[in-house]
């Protein structure tokens, strides 16, 4: 995991808060402030029963939470006709009470992180997340952001962040490796995306997917959003779903008319990179431990994809 530069406590984050809510936001002073989640890229904190408060905490992850102030409410649009929610910034405040960077208020989203939810009860996701992505998955405007590690070829994705092989070997074991190269290396082989650059989410995770009662209920951490290839937004299907609720999803996606069979080898391709990059690089925040475990045993390429 990237190290972490800044750790906003929440003496900080009222301090902020105080000092930059506008007039009409000042009610959200009253509310309480808890914090809840820390991931790769940023610190969460519940402000009340319907906000949050988000602030990077390496500088790195600054752009992306640029990108995702200017960008959730444009990508996501087509969710809310799906009931699906998005983190909708409500403001956007800048350095103070010792914090360097810019930060956010956005809305929170009620249910439970699918990470936590057992495979097995993930069925009626399938569909629900496949209709989700498929609704983004449209062509994007010129000026859309790019992002060097999502929705480019898998070839430019190698160069940008070349895959630990060795430290994959050392957390994996050299075979569970070598069968994550040769999902890599089909991806590689499959035709590129030639089509228009289509909206993106740009970390369809388990995490990043909340539930109500086994059912998609919000997408959230658009700091990666961008346009390009879906095929790393599909590679959820392996991060998050078993071989039967694929099949599910698989069978609603491909009834847009949005994909080809080279698209899902991609997509196997960018889940194995993914595992690469969470299984040599293990740290604090959100446990990634079980989904690395299921994605592994979900890309063994005897099953297929």
């Amino acid at each position: 995991m990237p190290e972490v530069e800044v750790q906003p406590t929440a003496a900080q984050v009222r301090g902020l808060l105080e000092a930059q809510l506008p007039p009409q936001l000042h009610e959200l002073l009253e509310e309480p402030l808890t914090p809840v989640a820390q991931g790769w890229d940023n610190a969460l904190f519940r402000l009340g029963p319907d906000h949050a408060v988000r602030l990077p905490v390496r500088r790195a992850a600054v752009p992306c939470l640029l990108h995702e102030v200017r960008w959730t409410a444009v990508a996501g649009a087509p969710l809310a006709a799906l009931g699906i929610a998005v983190p909708r910034p409500v403001f956007r405040g800048g350095p103070g009470a010792g914090y360097p960077w810019p930060w956010t208020v956005v809305r929170w989203i009620e249910g439970e992180a699918v990470a936590t939810l057992p495979v097995a009860r993930r069925g009626r996701l399938a569909t629900d997340l496949a209709r989700a992505l498929s609704s983004l998955h449209r062509p994007a405007p010129g000026d859309a952001p790019d992002n060097p590690y999502r929705g480019v070829p898998i070839d430019a994705r190698l160069r940008s962040a070349p895959p630990s092989w060795p430290a994959t070997a050392a957390a994996l074991g050299e075979r569970r490796a070598e069968r994550l190269r040769g999902v890599v290396d089909d991806g590689l082989r499959a035709a590129p995306w030639s089509r228009p650059a289509v909206w993106l989410h740009g970390d369809p995770h388990p995490w990043n997917l909340v539930h109500r009662d086994g059912r998609l209920a919000g997408l959230l951490d658009f700091g990666d959003v961008c346009a390009g290839d879906p095929a790393s937004d599909l590679a959820g299907a392996w991060l998050a779903l078993d071989t039967d609720q694929r099949s599910a999803f698989r069978a609603v996606a491909d009834s847009t008319g949005r994909y080809d069979d080279d698209v899902w080898r991609r997509a196997a391709a960018w889940a194995a990179l993914y595992v690469v990059a969470l299984a040599a690089h293990p740290g604090a925040g959100p446990d990634f431990g079980p989904v690395v475990r299921h994605a592994v045993a979900q890309l063994d390429p005897s099953t297929g994809v």
